[in-house]
């Protein structure tokens, strides 16, 4: 099944959110060297760095986290003091408009920014599917809520200082982004959900759009559907002057919805298809991809021989090749966060699998040799991560969306952890 359109049935449940839901960060020079020397120890370690409790420090992180000035940032979808739920009036919620965070090597963590949705005519946006991504000391990311109604590109200083660069109005314009905007050329780029047109049941069938610094945003590239492709989780990546992504569903295969496609597009807008999933050993719904030595590498949230998931290759001719298939237990099922780049190997997490069926951070090679590095056990260690891993100080860093304690309802608040390989 599609992870991100489980997730949205629970959001939309607890937050009233009528939506349905990257970037590959370069870890520095000194984290590469230190995970090299460790990248074939036969053990791994894992440190649960904080947990989050909801209110008023966050709750839910989907995303990644990315590192600035020598300390960890993200986001977390709910959680802060400001309530997006009426049903939560003036009582303990953790159902709240979202966080900016940071934290240390410790586990030291503070909220960076709380957003206000749009309460007291705020509009600085709210949910925030999307992680980080930084550009000239400055942290930038994307809201899939608030602003005028269908999300918000804003920016936030590591002091607190928050600004909308550009709110969404849906139609013709993007609508609902999900996925991490990347930096490339002094601009940047991502991809909305729905929006770019009336088509795929009246709300779009998704963009990539442009936003620059001063907030200038432009639509690239409005999906049709069908063949062409729709519903962009994913993210965009830059490779050599183009963009390269997915579309979650859209092609051939898997009954009406198809299974997804490959895409290249022009900075200029001019869009072509590599690959459309068939949705049997090719997989099918496939995420965010990564560059390597000129040949794209990603996964594939179904498909493959145990429809759990695929890991791929795919050169910029749209010549693809499955290199792995995920069996769910013990080796990890939907892997559906962006894969970390390392000194040989790719590194990433999945939803769920592993020994307990709650998710993992797994290592492969790019000839498709995968190893479980920690399966999470959904107690304080926390259960369900859904971003990826980035390199920090020897070890791999990310979030759970649960576990991590007894709030937010029981199934814990989430987490932030380490893995050393």
């Amino acid at each position: 099944m599609k992870r991100r359109c489980l997730l949205l049935v629970a959001i939309v449940a607890a937050t009233l959110l009528a939506a349905c839901g990257g970037s590959h960060f370069a870890p520095s020079t000194s984290s590469s060297a230190a995970l090299a020397d460790k990248a074939h120890s036969s053990s791994s370690t894992y440190k649960l760095l904080y947990s989050f409790k909801g209110t008023p420090d966050g709750a839910s992180p989907l995303a990644g986290l990315i590192v600035l000035h020598g300390k960890l940032y993200g986001t977390t979808l709910n959680g802060s003091k400001n309530y997006c739920s009426a049903s939560c009036g003036s009582n303990d919620c953790y159902l709240g408009c979202g966080t900016v965070f940071s934290v240390d090597s410790s586990g030291k963590e503070r909220v960076v920014y709380n957003f206000n949705g749009n309460f007291n005519e705020a509009q600085d946006g709210s949910w925030p599917f999307a992680g980080l991504t930084a550009l000239k000391g400055k942290l930038y990311g994307a809201t899939s809520g608030g602003g005028v109604g269908d999300g918000t590109v804003y920016t936030v200083t590591t002091s607190g200082k928050e600004s909308v660069l550009y709110r969404f109005t849906g139609g013709a314009d993007a609508e609902i982004p999900e996925a991490n905007l990347i930096a490339a050329k002094g601009m940047l780029y991502g991809t909305s959900v729905y929006g770019g047109g009336s088509g795929c049941g009246g709300a779009g069938c998704g963009t990539v759009f442009s936003v620059s610094p001063a907030g200038k945003e432009r639509v690239l590239y409005s999906f049709a559907g069908g063949s062409d492709g729709e519903r962009l989780y994913s993210g965009v990546t830059y490779v050599h002057g183009g963009l390269y992504g997915a579309t979650l569903e859209g092609g051939s295969g898997c009954g009406s919805t198809g299974c997804g496609t490959i895409y290249e597009l022009s900075l200029s807008g001019k869009k072509h298809v590599l690959y459309s999933f068939g949705g049997t050993s090719d997989g099918a719904y496939p995420n965010a991809l990564t560059a390597v030595g000129g040949v794209l590498y990603g996964t594939t949230e179904g498909g493959g021989a145990k429809s759990s998931g695929t890991f791929f290759s795919i050169t910029k001719a749209g010549k693809l090749q499955t290199l792995y298939s995920f069996t769910d237990i013990p080796d990890g099922n939907l892997p559906g966060a962006n894969l970390l780049y390392l000194n040989g190997n790719f590194y990433s997490t999945t939803v769920g699998g592993g020994t307990a069926g709650l998710g993992t951070v797994y290592q492969i090679s790019k000839t498709g040799s995968e190893s479980v590095l920690y399966s999470f056990q959904g107690g304080n260690d926390g259960s369900d991560p859904q971003g990826p891993v980035v390199a920090f100080k020897g070890a791999l860093y990310s979030t759970t969306y649960k576990g991590g304690g007894t709030g937010c309802s029981g199934n814990g608040c989430g987490t932030i952890f380490s893995v050393t390989p």
